[in-house]
């Protein structure tokens, strides 16, 4: 019964996820996504600050303040590139980036065996191998890369990162301290290029509108992905994060009129069965949950 309580949270994890992007890439038509950037991040801070209030500082507390450093600046690189890859601009299909996205699992293990000294069985370098492989099929290299594609592979990677390293900093912190220190140093961190990118003409309040809304459906995804997480077997919910492409595929056919093709299809299927199959394994081992995007 939890799982299905967490499925339903992980669902609609994939509608607000989705609402967030196809808010982003819209708005990205009239703004720099480095502006954006930084009010998805505020508007994020923004919504935490009850909790600050209602707690006190004593939630700020940490005890690995570089690692956690660290940590925000994987997560910050990863969603401006994100906002780059799906802007306007570069024009990759949010279908497309989300199943480039999946290959986080990926990276997830090439940097806990080179970084965090983790041992790494043959099942999961066998899995990730499988899943660069999907990738390749997916972007068809020989054919020339595009740069939403690198964009998106490098968000990827940085995500993994980020990823990584909560897994590190859980075992010594409270998610929404993690949470909170990762909107407030992305603030900062993006704080500059947004003050060099900000829009000549101010925009409207219907803009500010939607640039609130597109802040306030990234806080929200990233809640209900933690909350389902929390909630389920990571086993079985890590195949619920899936449906995000099928919806990005509809909002692509419906606005912007465009289709993944056949090798996104199968590069995408190669990377969801390899990264399914690390989870799985994972999970069975350990016996814990994967930790979130925070």
């Amino acid at each position: 019964m939890r799982n299905l309580e967490g499925a339903l949270w992980m669902a609609a994890s994939g509608v607000v996820f989705t609402a967030f992007l196809t808010l982003s890439k819209l708005q990205s038509a009239h703004y720099d996504p480095g502006f954006l950037a930084f009010w998805r991040a505020a508007v994020a801070l923004m919504i935490t600050l009850p909790i600050i209030f209602q707690q006190g500082l004593g939630i700020l507390r940490v005890q690995q303040p570089g690692m956690v450093f660290v940590r925000s600046l994987f997560g910050t690189l990863g969603f401006i590139l994100s906002f780059y890859a799906v802007s306007d601009a570069v024009g990759l299909p949010l279908s497309a980036f989300n199943a480039i996205s999946f290959s986080r699992a990926m990276f997830i293990t090439v940097i806990a065996a080179l970084i965090l000294r983790e041992t790494v069985g043959w099942h999961r370098w066998g899995a990730t191998l499988a899943g660069f492989g999907g990738v390749l099929i997916m972007t068809q290299p020989q054919s020339g890369v595009s740069l939403g594609t690198l964009l998106a592979l490098a968000a990827a990677f940085c995500m993994a990162g980020a990823i990584t390293l909560v897994k590190v900093l859980s075992r010594l912190h409270r998610p929404m301290t993690l949470l909170i220190w990762a909107n407030l140093l992305s603030s900062i961190l993006l704080l500059p290029l947004a003050i060099w990118k900000w829009p000549a003409v101010a925009p409207s309040l219907q803009d500010w509108s939607m640039i609130g809304v597109m802040g306030l459906c990234g806080a929200v995804g990233q809640y209900l992905y933690i909350r389902g997480m929390s909630i389920g077997d990571a086993s079985f919910l890590s195949p619920i994060d899936y449906l995000r492409l099928p919806m990005a595929a509809l909002v692509d056919w419906l606005l912007f009129h465009l289709l993944p093709g056949p090798w996104t299809w199968a590069g995408t299927a190669i990377i969801i069965s390899a990264t399914f199959y690390i989870t799985f394994r994972e999970h069975r081992m350990s016996g814990k949950a994967v930790a979130p995007p925070l």
